[in-house]
């Protein structure tokens, strides 16, 4: 790790009341010396000071660049475990990036994006499911998010894994003992082995059974809109959004391409895709949107499925309902405004039904309540930890498999020694999820994805 001091702007670009420009490393309190001036009680010292904020000046020479307010943190007991300098400046582009030219010619370098996290990580203040977990709550789109944000932070998920580990770690001390300390002939009685594996076995399904609910969580429901044109599905849109974001027209095939919103409902998150009516047509660039459209709805985690109340039944609404057979789908009967001339009894899906008008925006609550009563937040709730992440995911799943290969050889006599490799494999893959024997490259990947002041 590199021993600078390092330097960035940690809040968003722009005018607003403060910004601030953070310091970790070695020189940080060398730097603000020369740069700041406090208006009174002297210069900063290192334990009178430490955790409290000082009023002055960051002058360059006989400039005064801004008035500002000045933290000092002396490492170990800090965020990155090295001292930390933060410097409240006016919200002004130009204070911020004349304070931040400053700290940089005075002898600091410019971070990389997510440095400060990087270090906590290297310095062992947190391990690398946590560190993932500052990215979370920083992109946290609603209540459950955050809060899963936090709770991987606080170490919910490393213990879950170590305890995981622990379990392993008995299992290949036995097996090591039985390879390497017992004569041919008289290896340990496998089965006590075998029960330290099933165990970590189950605990690792517990944990991936939980990946579904953690990507909800994460990323928002996963909703399409589909319908036939003219039916409604913008209208729907702009009534959850509450604002006309898709273009509404009489003219069937108005919507071509998808467009794609996020609304919080409650305390979840909806990704909504407005799609293409599907029908029949024989206009290329419609098809494609059409093809989409369906594409599309085979991969989402609910599907509002459309119907004009004041039109007859059709083929092209039997094509729908052949789209939505055992899928999670919420029908919307729209145009109740209107005569009615659809017949319900067509629908041989047990499947929620809603009658609306999008035009009199009625139903929309209905909607809502009907959606949160499907992905039940207190169920969710009830799960400690929640599995989030795409990587974590993969980890647990290679761990899982390679779990299993060991198991099926250990109880068809497969030598040990042999067994003992994946084994090894598998609590190695553990590991990489809180960061033991974290290769660079998977380092980078996880910090390229934060700002830079953090």
């Amino acid at each position: 790790m590199s021993e600078a001091t390092i330097a960035a702007i940690s809040t968003p670009t722009g005018t607003g009341g403060i910004s601030i420009v953070r310091m970790s490393g070695d020189k940080s309190k060398e730097i603000i010396d020369k740069i700041f001036s406090p208006l009174a009680g002297g210069p900063i010292d290192r334990k009178k000071d430490n955790r409290r904020m000082r009023y002055g000046n960051i002058v360059d020479g006989d400039e005064v660049i801004d008035e500002v307010m000045v933290s000092f943190m002396a490492g170990p007991a800090t965020y990155t475990r090295e001292d930390i300098v933060e410097i409240n400046c006016h919200g002004s582009f130009i204070s911020v990036k004349k304070i931040l030219n400053l700290v940089l010619d005075s002898g600091a370098v410019l971070a990389e994006p997510g440095e400060f996290t990087k270090r906590a990580f290297l310095n062992g203040r947190i391990d690398l499911s946590q560190a993932e977990a500052v990215l979370d709550i920083i992109n946290s789109t609603n209540d459950m998010s955050q809060a899963q944000g936090i709770n991987q932070l606080r170490g919910s998920l490393k213990d879950e894994i170590e305890k995981i580990r622990q379990v392993l770690l008995e299992a290949l001390s036995r097996l090591e003992y039985s390879i390497n300390f017992t004569e041919d002939g008289e290896d340990l009685e496998p089965d006590e082995i075998i029960a330290y594996m099933d165990q970590a076995k189950a605990l690792i399904d517990k944990l991936l059974n939980t990946s579904n609910k953690g990507k909800i969580i994460k990323d928002g429901i996963n909703t399409t809109i589909i319908g036939k044109p003219n039916v409604g599905k913008s209208s729907l849109l702009n009534a959850l959004l509450k604002e006309n974001r898709a273009i509404v027209t009489d003219i069937p095939g108005t919507t071509r391409d998808l467009i794609s919103e996020y609304i919080n409902l409650g305390s979840f998150t909806l990704k909504i895709n407005d799609t293409a009516g599907i029908r029949d047509t024989e206009d290329i660039v419609e098809k494609i949107g059409v093809d989409k459209s369906i594409e599309l709805s085979q991969a989402s985690d609910l599907i509002i499925a459309i119907f004009d109340a004041s039109r007859e039944f059709d083929h092209e609404d039997e094509k729908i309902l052949d789209l939505i057979k055992d899928k999670n789908t919420i029908i919307i009967l729209n145009k109740q405004d209107l005569d009615t001339k659809f017949d319900k009894s067509k629908f041989a899906l047990d499947l929620p039904i809603i009658e609306a008008s999008m035009t009199e925006n009625i139903g929309i609550d209905k909607l809502e309540e009907t959606i949160t009563d499907i992905f039940d937040t207190s169920e969710i709730n009830r799960e400690s930890v929640l599995i989030t992440n795409t990587r974590h995911e993969r980890l647990l799943n290679s761990a899982r498999e390679k779990l299993a290969s060991s198991l099926k050889d250990i109880r068809i006599g497969i030598p040990l020694d042999a067994v003992e490799v994946d084994l090894r494999g598998s609590y190695d893959d553990l590991g990489l999820i809180i960061g033991q024997s974290v290769s660079d490259e998977i380092m980078d990947k996880v910090f390229k994805e934060f700002c830079v002041g953090k």
